[in-house]
């Protein structure tokens, strides 16, 4: 999952430290060229140990993309695209919110997956000619049970399920498979049972081929993945003459990989990006009995999403493949702080801060404190656009669905372990100071609170000035009894009512202040600008956005307060801060005000700085994709705390601590039925209705133009990981199988049979 901070495999014992020297098991290296001829590498450029080069970069340490664990994102091509129903690559071509398919179980002597409706739908990327035919390896349980395939809405053939394994070819009418994204519909018209499982039918693998076809071929490979032998044995992507990897390269990127295979395989290796770009970069005829190392410079692609292409013919082979960051260098691994702040700010979208980019909101007091000892994640994403699931996501570090609060009126799941809970339990004195009992008063009881104060319940005004002085009093108490401390806070500002400030929100509205907007915006106002029973001229929405705006500004000094009080009481310096929201604010810019209506920029992109003295040689801002999620095992990790293995997100301090690029994350948000993955430039969104919307946030930040249809690539890069994230979302720990987009070695060993 999700999500959520970069889990990453060490690249070690890769010949010594990667310096062109000789490999232990007798392999050699050869540097990977750019050059796109055709002809095969020629002998000469395999590089022996004597012919290191000085320009090579040093690759050890770093963090890597194994291409091996991520063996279930490839895409495998024998004759056609295949769809391996009885293999993990499954979840690339099944974006069901309901999942229609069960447990792989093997019968007859074959796996098959057990389809638990009469119906199932699968998405497909097709980029050949417009005739085909659909092959299907499939055992019927029960007499009667009728296949049928629908393509994009056609009939596509039907056929008779033996009760036995078989291959049932159908003919793809002409021009029913489209290039791009094309949906096809599995009808099943009769259940049987297996293993005591109700499944309308077994079903091992799919393969759409190019054209018409009279032989059927054996079925096919359900994973690219097996033990070559040429030389010594290495694990490998073997066995497909084709196969094809969407994957996000990093800066400082380099594809390393040894080639082998039977006398004559030749090998080659593509990348091409949303642009159309192509750049062949291994270009090889296998040596038999050895296999050679190349290391190719994908500098030309950095930060930048590409298909990644293997060909090979003639059982070729590609061993240990790997995607390798350059060496960089590691800022101490910061102490353990004795106490720790946690900010959320109410409604605050990261546009607002100075941090983040020009803006016309004044922040001296955050920007101060960043730039002194800050990190600065700008591409933060929150779990949910509402106050209870984000807040649930904050201090457990898991989506909704697993923590329990996945809407407005949920409650946690009993036994999840919260902040409070891990340094409760670890003898630190918990507080919570907030002013929104909508979204955290239903963590007070499943928390260990040393304190838990709601001021604007107990008279005391929904303010920020009247949270500081109880988060500093408490500070202060448990300084004094040598006690360490963590405090969550809520700061209402700028949540509505958006409120005026004389001097503040005048800077940004001149007058005159009245109707309908006035002084004082609540619910009422937006819900009723939503649903278009108000209208408002251009003056009255600068009137709107002033109020917005200076709430932020005013809420900027009681920061300003917390930082001054903690340096008074003597606690500043062994004090880590962490600035975040609990979800952004709807402007109009797709229609609707306040949050909590979808998963847009103006409400997922919020605010995540991480304050504290010897945390970094300097301040930086950093872009690597981050969430909610990630925040519980930070403030852990700060803390010294273990985190609990249930938590899914990834502490960012071994982010921090690089001072070079991190590979490639992509994140979740959720809400109820609707969710979205971000990636670093690319935005998928799918809403309650099942509709996807796609938007490219390098060119469209604020995400108007939908290219669903328009870009394939990026489209079916992010449909590959909703995929694995729909089906395996409540067992995800970033920990334990690595981000969505970069699997961990032990997702594929998890998930295999």
């Amino acid at each position: 999952m999700l999500a959520t901070l970069a889990s990453f495999s060490i690249a070690a014992g890769l010949c010594g430290a990667l310096l062109l020297g000789g490999c232990r098991d007798g392999s050699q290296m050869a540097t990977g060229g750019t050059s796109t001829a055709p002809a095969p590498a020629p002998a000469q450029e395999v590089i022996g140990h004597d012919r290191a080069g000085a320009d090579e970069p040093r690759l050890a340490d770093a963090p890597t993309i194994d291409l091996l664990a991520n063996r279930h994102r490839w895409h495998l091509h024998r004759k056609g695209l295949i769809v391996p129903f009885a293999g993990e690559g499954l979840r690339k071509y099944s974006q069901e919110y309901s999942q229609p398919w069960g447990e792989v179980i093997d019968h007859d002597g074959r796996a098959g997956r057990t389809l638990a409706r009469p119906a199932a739908t699968l998405t497909v990327p097709w980029h050949h000619g417009d005739e085909a035919t659909a092959l299907l390896w499939v055992h019927g349980l029960v007499d009667g049970q009728r296949v049928q395939l629908e393509v994009n809405g056609r009939h596509a053939g039907a056929s008779a399920a033996r009760t036995e394994w078989s291959a049932l070819q159908m003919a793809i009418p002409r021009g029913a498979l489209r290039q791009g994204e094309n949906q096809i519909r599995v009808h099943v018209a009769r259940a049987g049972r297996v293993a005591g499982t109700k499944s309308y039918g077994l079903f091992h693998a799919l393969e759409l081929v190019p054209g018409p076809t009279d032989a059927i071929p054996r079925p096919p490979p359900l994973t690219p993945v097996a033990r070559a032998r040429h030389g010594a044995e290495k694990p490998a992507l073997t066995g497909l003459p084709r196969m094809v990897l969407h994957v996000e390269v990093p800066r400082g990127a380099w594809l390393q990989v040894d080639t082998g295979g039977e006398e004559g395989a030749r090998l080659r290796a593509r990348a091409r990006t949303v642009d159309g770009e192509s750049q062949v970069l291994i270009d090889t005829t296998a040596r038999p009995g050895a296999w050679t190392r190349h290391r190719v410079s994908l500098a030309q692609f950095a930060d930048r999403l590409v298909e990644l292409e293997l060909s090979a013919d003639n059982a070729g082979a590609w061993a240990e493949p790997v995607i390798a960051l350059e060496e960089a260098k590691l800022a101490p691994a910061p102490p353990t702080y004795d106490n720790l702040v946690l900010v959320v700010v109410d409604a605050l979208r990261s546009d607002r801060l100075a941090v983040y980019g020009k803006t016309r909101v004044r922040t001296p007091r955050i920007t101060a404190e960043a730039e002194k000892r800050g990190v600065v994640f700008l591409h933060n994403q929150a779990a949910s656009p509402s106050s209870p699931p984000s807040h649930g996501s904050i201090q457990t570090g898991m989506i909704p669905r697993v923590h329990g609060v996945t809407g407005d009126r949920a409650q946690l799941a009993p036994g999840t372990p919260m902040l409070s809970t891990q340094l409760g339990a670890a003898g630190v004195a918990t507080a919570y100071f907030g002013n929104n009992p909508f979204g955290m008063a239903r963590l007070e009881k499943p928390g260990k609170w040393t304190a838990f104060h709601q001021p604007s319940r107990e008279g005391k005004g929904h303010d920020c000035t009247a949270l500081v002085p109880e988060m500093l009093a408490f500070a202060g108490e448990q300084k004094r009894a040598g006690r360490r401390f963590f405090i969550s806070s809520l700061p209402y500002e700028p949540h509505t009512p958006y409120r005026y400030h004389r001097g503040i929100s005048d800077r940004f509205f001149p007058g005159p202040w009245g109707p309908p907007v006035g002084k004082h915006v609540d619910g009422g106002l937006l819900s009723s600008l939503s649903s278009g029973r108000t209208r408002l001229s251009d003056a009255q929405w600068e009137q709107l956005r002033a109020l917005y705006d200076g709430e932020v500004e005013y809420f900027d000094a009681c920061f300003g307060r917390l930082i001054d009080g903690l340096a008074e009481i003597g606690a500043g310096r062994d004090t880590a801060v962490v600035l975040t929201s609990d979800h952004g604010e709807g402007m109009f810019e797709h229609g609707h005000m306040g949050h909590a209506f979808g998963h847009y920029a103006e409400l997922g992109n919020v605010p995540l700085v991480v304050m504290a003295d010897r945390l970094t040689p300097s301040s930086r801002k950093l872009t690597t994709v981050t969430s909610h999620l990630d925040i519980a095992p930070t403030v852990l990790q700060l803390m010294g705390v273990e985190p609990d293995r249930r938590v899914q997100g990834h502490s960012l301090i071994p982010v921090i601590r690089r001072q070079g690029a991190w590979p490639p994350r992509v994140v979740p948000l959720e809400y109820g039925r609707s969710y979205a993955l971000r990636a670093r430039r690319w935005k998928l969104i799918v809403d309650y209705s099942g509709t996807e919307s796609l938007f490219d946030l390098e060119s469209d930040p604020t995400e108007q133009t939908d290219l669903v249809g328009k870009n394939h690539m990026a489209h079916r890069y992010l449909r590959d990981l909703a995929g694995f994230y729909l089906a395996h979302r409540t067992r995800w720990t970033m920990a334990r199988w690595g981000p969505l987009n970069d699997h961990a070695p032990a997702f594929a060993e998890n998930v295999e049979r």
